[in-house]
């Protein structure tokens, strides 16, 4: 099976990646205003190429190319947080705590809903110490039924927004938005390298125009997430 298509991550001088919601307002007799969640939220990516030079405006072009519009989907992210805000080299020379090197992945996750509706992730086997913090990710990783085993062809994303730090243990409980989705497998890897989900371009994509010598700035990248099982 062919491998998922990551999208570049040079020449992107601005981006928005935030949930894009589905919700009803729900005004009520006594005053009270409401709301009503008719749609999962879904991650929303906007993103504006500056002047680009070769071959990095020819990337985005073949990218851009090989997506058919909103035909086939790709690995898209928060470029301005690939790894957690505390740890933004990565995770070298961090140990789990069983001696193992940590390279991102948890051994384990469960998720929760506190008396106030939030959905509570837990991670297991990762570094004592680790630190999540509000604005970082966590992704998650799996392969389809039809897939080859290590595709993980299946991606979905969550971001934190009430942080923690890792016991003794090895063990982190954060306040995540969205929550887990139920098509995410309890087997699937949770991992902080990385983080992405898969996307699909829209129609307010454009390539920016070409000159001589470089593109010129103007190009936007517009893609929404597509939640898959």
């Amino acid at each position: 099976m062919a491998k998922l298509a990551v999208m570049p991550s040079l020449g992107v001088e601005g981006l928005t990646f935030q949930p894009q919601r589905e919700d009803l307002v729900a005004p009520e007799t006594s005053g009270r205003m409401g709301g009503v969640q008719i749609g999962w939220p879904r991650w929303s990516l906007s993103m504006n190429l500056a002047n680009l030079e070769f071959p990095v405006a020819d990337e985005w072009i073949a990218f851009y190319r090989s997506r058919r519009g909103a035909q086939r989907v790709f690995l898209g992210y928060d470029l301005s947080r690939p790894y957690p805000a505390a740890h933004c080299k990565g995770f070298r020379n961090m140990l789990t705590v069983a001696g193992m090197p940590f390279m991102g992945a948890a051994g384990g996750w469960s998720q929760t809903i506190n008396a106030d509706g939030d959905a509570v992730l837990t991670l297991n086997d990762v570094p004592s110490g680790l630190k999540l913090g509000w604005g970082d990710y966590i992704g998650f990783k799996w392969d389809s039924a039809d897939a080859d085993e290590g595709d993980a062809d299946r991606r979905f994303l969550v971001a934190v927004t009430g942080g923690g730090q890792s016991d003794a243990d090895g063990t982190i409980s954060v306040v995540v938005e969205p929550s887990v989705h139920d098509v995410v497998p309890p087997g699937a890897i949770a991992h902080l390298d990385n983080p992405m989900c898969l996307m699909k371009l829209l129609d307010d994509t454009k390539m920016p125009r070409i000159v001589i010598s470089h593109a010129e700035a103007g190009g936007v990248i517009s893609a929404v997430q597509v939640t898959l099982a």
